[in-house]
């Protein structure tokens, strides 16, 4: 493994937040998130729902309140595990992105290897696989960001950069893709051996399913096309044999890699899929988590796009696909057709396209390995200057990603840093106030309370908080107005059943808070003031 380029991407993952967390100051406190903080906030807000004893997902960023369901059990375990352990959310949080980045890492190695055992290119396509994002620089300048920049789960270093479950799903279906043929003939010892990994490959399958449905989905796909493929490779070669079918099922039983891949598909059903069955049915028994899924789209990019952000390397890979699909080995029949399946399934007509990226970089940089080398057959020594050359083009949209979120440090952006006095006004409404307690708040104050206290709020998050445009429109004309109107604001308070309201630098911007014979000051320190709302 090279050890050199995954202890870079440690570095390059965990450095910008050190210094972000220096940055602070004595006035700030860092949110803890550099890429995205709108969900990684949310995460946060999960894995508080297991800090404090639940294993049920109940939607912390609406104000309506459900049974719950099963649902981001990897964060709620996260949280059950910072409170067994003594350790702020935040520092778990961090701590598994980067052990998870670790696995991801030596999974890629150990993928590419086995795809390609004599590869001359390998850590060059290790490192552009690690590393490489896309040309989105190119379109930086004219105001354009490009898929390269914020999809995160496409790319192995942007997972890492953002959050752990990107990482470890992407880790767990390239290690369920990872095919390894063993030898025919198996000791009896070695079954024991078989039935453990079956086992395993069950386990590492349900995982999944909980981490990324649609990782799930896709490796079925993928698994399935690649039988399909096998079947057709079979009947092409044996169609005019007096066999017949029985030949077939005789050819495909002594074709140990079809073996291991209907094992891994089965195992694949049986762990991830029944795992997504019940995520479909918990969202759709559950009005309000129904609700809540359906403002939840995530619509594919154009296509230019993905064209600027997966190059050069899906340049290359359509020149290495030329070159392998029609060999008949194993996992480079996985590579194409998991490169050719995700960009067709990504253009479906569905509202959650583009979830069907998930990994994508990975086989086309695997694919990209294919080209540099029948490049060699043409261009001789000068490959290994076109294969750095493809690496270094990337870099700029690297450099700009990380650029960005220090940029954002040294201003501290008010979506990456808290004031100290919302850091203090939040430790008390964990002290203070009842666990189902409802705040209204401004929309970004409203991301951070579910995340720091476990507090529902009426507006926080654009998917989480159900009906949320018009949460969002709620919460803002009431700072906006109330001082113009309290008559409306006492009975806005009143209809929406407000336990308190919090009024931070975020509010203060909004406008200015009426004197209410229903608001009772409770709280007043470094800038922030939190009432109390009477009852009926």
């Amino acid at each position: 493994m090279p050890y050199r380029i995954a202890l870079l991407v440690l570095l390059l993952i965990s450095v910008p937040y050190f210094t972000a967390w220096l940055a602070a100051g004595s006035g700030h406190t860092f949110g803890g998130f550099l890429l995205n903080p709108t969900d990684g906030n949310s995460y946060l807000a999960k894995m508080y729902e297991g800090w404090r004893g639940d294993w049920r997902f109940t939607l912390p960023y609406t104000a309506a309140t459900s049974h719950g369901a099963y649902l981001f059990t990897f964060y709620i375990l996260l949280g059950h595990l910072a409170r067994l352990l003594g350790l702020p959310l935040i520092g778990v949080f961090h701590l598994a992105r980067l052990l998870a980045t670790a696995l991801l890492l030596w999974v890629l190695w150990q993928f590419l290897q086995n795809l390609n055992p004599q590869g001359k290119y390998n850590r060059l396509v290790y490192a552009l696989s690690c590393l490489g994002l896309g040309m989105g620089w190119l379109a930086f300048p004219f105001g354009f960001i490009t898929s390269d920049f914020w999809v995160a789960e496409a790319y192995p270093f942007l997972s890492a950069y953002t959050n752990p479950h990107f990482v470890l799903g992407l880790a767990l279906l390239v290690w369920l893709l990872t095919i390894r043929p063993a030898a025919s003939d198996t000791p009896q010892p070695q079954r024991l051996k078989a039935w453990v990994g079956a086992a395993l490959v069950l386990l590492a399958s349900a995982v999944l399913g909980s981490l990324s449905p649609f990782a799930v989905v896709l490796g079925l796909a993928i698994l399935g096309f690649v039988l399909v493929l096998r079947v057709f490779d079979g009947w092409l070669s044996l169609h005019s044999s007096p066999a017949g079918f029985s030949g077939l099922v005789g050819s495909l039983r002594a074709d140990r890699p079809f073996r291991l891949v209907l094992v891994r598909l089965v195992c694949l059903l049986l762990g991830g899929a029944s795992v997504v069955l019940y995520s479909v049915l918990a969202l759709n028994l559950d009005p309000l988590l129904a609700a809540w899924n359906a403002q939840n789209l995530t619509p594919a990019p154009p296509a230019w796009d993905l064209l600027l952000a997966f190059s050069p390397a899906l340049l290359l890979a359509c020149l290495g696909l030329a070159q392998v699909w029609r060999r008949k080995e194993i996992q480079i029949q996985i590579v194409w057709v998991w490169a050719v399946l995700a960009l067709g399934m990504v253009y479906l007509p569905f509202g959650l396209q583009r979830r069907f990226l998930v990994g994508l970089a990975v086989p086309l940089t695997a694919l990209a390995g294919f080209a540099l080398e029948w490049l060699e057959n043409r261009v001789g020594q000068r490959v290994r200057s076109i294969a750095i050359a493809a690496l270094v083009l990337t870099f700029p949209t690297l450099l700009l990603v990380l650029l960005v979120g220090q940029f954002g440090a040294l201003a501290r952006d008010p979506f990456l840093y808290l004031t100290r006095g919302e850091t203090q006004a939040f430790s008390w409404v964990r002290s203070n106030t009842a666990a189902d307690a409802l705040l209204l708040t401004a929309p970004q104050t409203g991301l951070y309370i579910p995340a720091h206290t476990g507090r529902r709020v009426l507006y926080g998050h654009p998917f989480e908080t159900v009906d949320a445009e018009v949460e969002q429109t709620a919460v803002t004309s009431f700072f906006a107005n109330a001082a113009a109107n309290p008559l409306a604001a006492q009975d806005f308070l009143a209809k929406r059943k407000i336990d308190y309201v919090f009024y931070g630098p975020r509010e203060q911007l909004l406008g200015q808070m009426p004197g209410l014979p229903e608001l009772s000051v409770i709280y007043s320190q470094a800038g922030v003031t939190i009432y109390r709302v009477a009852g009926p």
